[in-house]
């Protein structure tokens, strides 16, 4: 592995200067990649410090990393080179915002929290409650496409992504997509970028569509002592008129983490539990009260009840903090995040507990109704890592199987298990050859990255 020199040093101090070239062992040690550490942290302020470092470590053979809040960094696989840390906390502005027309451009740096109550003064917001949510950047949240259970009503990342400016591994400022919700047409590059973990361009800015926040929220929990009952549940409502804001299924073992402390006393045990938000005006909101408690009874609920209001922040925090509810509870859990159609999602999750009986694990699942499953996958022996390692790719073998056909990504792992990149990618895919000609496009000397995607890219 090439290293930064003296020399190398001198030149990123030329280009961002002297005060953002840094070597601090405790700086880099939270950059760290899957045990991986860069020998320098440099923090540019623009696009065109971000092309002119990529052009120096392209010529110079070294390899970069964007970083940010640093809650994600373990996601994908060990780098095969990392050289330089490039950290965008400096890109932290609020480019443009025209509430009138919903719309809104940010640095990659600016972190989620604060651009929720920056909206939040506009009674807007944008659809990114991502886990980590305290430090988690506008960058980290598009790079790796997090998942939050705002989905069911608002989509994923790609469906309120507007356009993307970004520099690309030669150096090259680009853009795609605009800053308006009515677009010319085109080929959507930016999305591309969108899950990609930085692997072929540096993002600068992300043009958002905005939403308002609704007038009035209210949840309902409905508990159910089977899953096929609670999967019922949730496809009366799919099929019915009302579109909820959020829908998730809790497991027992994921209720455990999610129901903690007094204000979910009422949530009975070993019960699998599906979470229902219903936004709007008031009177729909009350509407939802009588409807899902109709369909709850219908599919056979031990209990059908509304959150109190001071109790709702708090189950969505916990929803949508459930891998770190997850990883502070067992730091040497392994946690997939799984797609699949809806309707495989009762076959889908008894194959996980199959699978964890089977390798002496226990699993915990939490299923957004949309199309998402998070498994957080833990071995009955803590002291050794075995039978993770066993039950690991049996997971990927289960989501290829026909009757299920999921695609699936392990998220968090040990770093003693990410040997291969088909530990977090499962076999290697029919379409990778079509990504590597991707990457040879945007980053061809291979600078960006290195090594993180699927197939070793």
């Amino acid at each position: 592995m090439s290293q930064p020199t003296q020399a190398s040093l001198t030149r990123l101090e030329e280009i961002v200067g002297t005060p953002y070239v840094v070597s601090d062992a405790a700086e880099l040690a939270a950059r760290e990649v899957c045990g991986e550490r860069a020998s320098a942290m440099v923090s540019p302020v623009d696009a065109a410090q971000i092309a002119e470092i990529i052009r120096f470590a392209a010529a110079e053979k070294l390899a970069i990393i964007p970083t940010g809040g640093c809650t994600k960094l373990a996601i994908g696989s060990r780098p095969s080179r990392y050289d330089i840390a490039l950290d965008l906390s400096r890109l932290n502005r609020l480019l443009a915002y025209d509430p009138k027309d919903l719309t809104l451009g940010v640095e990659p740096g600016v972190r989620i929290a604060d651009l929720l109550a920056a909206l939040g003064e506009q009674n807007q917001f944008v659809p990114l409650a991502v886990p980590f949510a305290e430090r988690s950047t506008v960058g980290g949240i598009v790079a790796t496409n997090a998942s939050s259970p705002l989905r069911h009503a608002y989509g994923a990342v790609r469906d309120f992504c507007l356009g993307m400016e970004f520099v690309t591994g030669e150096g090259a400022q680009a853009k795609s997509g605009g800053r308006v919700v009515k677009n010319v047409t085109g080929y959507d590059l930016h999305k591309l970028l969108i899950g990609s973990l930085g692997t072929l361009a540096i993002i600068t800015r992300v043009n958002f569509r905005t939403f308002p926040l609704p007038q009035a929220q209210k949840t309902f929990i409905a508990s159910f002592s089977a899953a096929e009952s609670a999967f019922e549940f949730c496809r009366s409502v799919a099929h019915s008129v009302l579109t909820p804001q959020l829908v998730e299924v809790a497991d027992p073992s994921a209720g455990q983490l999610i129901f903690s402390g007094q204000s979910f006393a009422r949530i009975l045990p070993d019960q699998w539990s599906a979470i229902v938000t219903a936004a709007g005006q008031p009177a729909v909101v009350e509407r939802y009260a009588q409807e899902l408690g109709h369909m709850a009874a219908a599919a056979n609920a031990t209990e059908f009840m509304p959150v109190e209001d001071d109790a709702q922040r708090v189950l969505f925090d916990r929803v949508r903090e459930f891998p770190r509810l997850a990883l502070d509870a067992v730091p040497n859990a392994a946690i997939f995040r799984l797609s699949s159609l809806p309707a495989v999602m009762p076959v889908l999750t008894a194959k996980l507990n199959a699978i964890a009986r089977q390798n002496h694990a226990e699993v915990a699942t939490l299923t957004r109704a949309s199309g998402i499953v998070y498994a957080v996958l833990v071995a009955e022996n803590s002291a050794t890592l075995d039978s993770l390692a066993k039950a690991i790719p049996e997971v990927f073998r289960a989501c290829g199987q026909p009757e299920i056909q999921a695609s699936a990504m392990l998220e968090w792992c040990p770093q003693q298990l990410k040997t291969a990149p088909d530990v977090v990618w499962g076999t290697v895919r029919p379409d990778v050859e079509l990504m590597r000609r991707v990457k040879q496009s945007f980053d061809p000397q291979n600078v960006l990255a290195p090594g993180r995607f699927a197939g070793g890219i």
